[in-house]
């Protein structure tokens, strides 16, 4: 006798604009398995994300349930995405039939929120990248933080979470925290001078101000091209640690 399914509307995206043969064997293993396919994600229990951890952070902030990012190539990044093509049955099986904190887990990630000039941005799951926008071209700021100013000239300010700190930061050398941290982060990209030549900082709940000096500029965040936003001198760029957290599905007590 089957079990009855505690998950029963489940929500697809993939980052690509055809469906491919990976989200065709989901759709097909999912009606077999008696789930309803959902357009609209106030509907769904859960999200399956298909691709790499690119279309996770695409998705994450965009879908308020829990979602399963599945893997669909080989050569793909896939630090977030906890199934793949050749497991995802048995994983999906362990959500739909199996308990919380057992057979799967929701891991409850921190995130990054940023105000420019005082308009509200998408959260971050990795990272803001606030830069001139070449990576051969200076950036500078001042960053204050409290009472304290420091001028900062450098080639990109990255803010970036515990989980973010193994992807872009870490690729430049930022220090890696446990992803459960309640901190975030500060590094330089490429340092010429100011507080963050002498390395990265942390934060509990303090609110980092970034001013701008440079005519042009640009925020980009978690690498989207789709959430870029431009800036320029004098724009000032509010940092702090989200009250939100991204919800993501695993089959371990420990996301790592």
């Amino acid at each position: 006798m089957k079990k009855a399914l505690k998950i029963k509307k489940i929500i697809i995206k993939t980052k690509k604009k055809e469906e491919s043969l990976g989200w065709n064997k989901v759709v097909s293993f999912l009606k077999e398995s008696g789930v309803k396919c959902v357009k609209n994600s106030k509907l769904a229990e859960a999200a399956i994300i298909i691709g790499g951890d690119g279309s996770i952070l695409h998705w994450q902030s965009r879908v308020d349930c829990p979602l399963l990012g599945i893997k669909e190539r080989k050569e793909g990044v896939g630090y977030y995405t906890k199934a793949s093509l050749g497991d995802f049955q048995k994983k999906i099986v362990k959500i739909l039939e199996g308990r919380e904190n057992k057979d799967y887990y929701i891991h409850k990630l921190s995130m990054v929120e940023a105000r420019l000039n005082g308009k509200a941005l998408h959260p971050a799951l990795n990272e803001y990248l606030i830069s001139s926008g070449y990576a051969r071209k200076m950036f500078n700021c001042i960053i204050k933080i409290g009472k304290k100013n420091f001028f900062e000239r450098n080639s990109g300010i990255i803010a970036y979470t515990p989980t973010g700190s193994n992807a872009f930061a870490g690729s430049a050398h930022a220090e890696r925290m446990e992803w459960n941290s309640e901190k975030i982060g500060l590094a330089a990209l490429a340092p010429y001078s100011g507080k963050l030549k002498k390395g990265g900082m942390f934060f509990d709940s303090e609110k980092i101000l970034i001013k701008c000096l440079d005519d042009k500029g640009e925020i980009c965040i978690d690498g989207q091209k789709s959430r870029l936003y431009s800036l320029r001198r004098g724009d000032v760029v509010t940092i702090q640690k989200s009250k939100e957290k991204a919800k993501i599905i695993g089959f371990s007590p420990s996301f790592v």
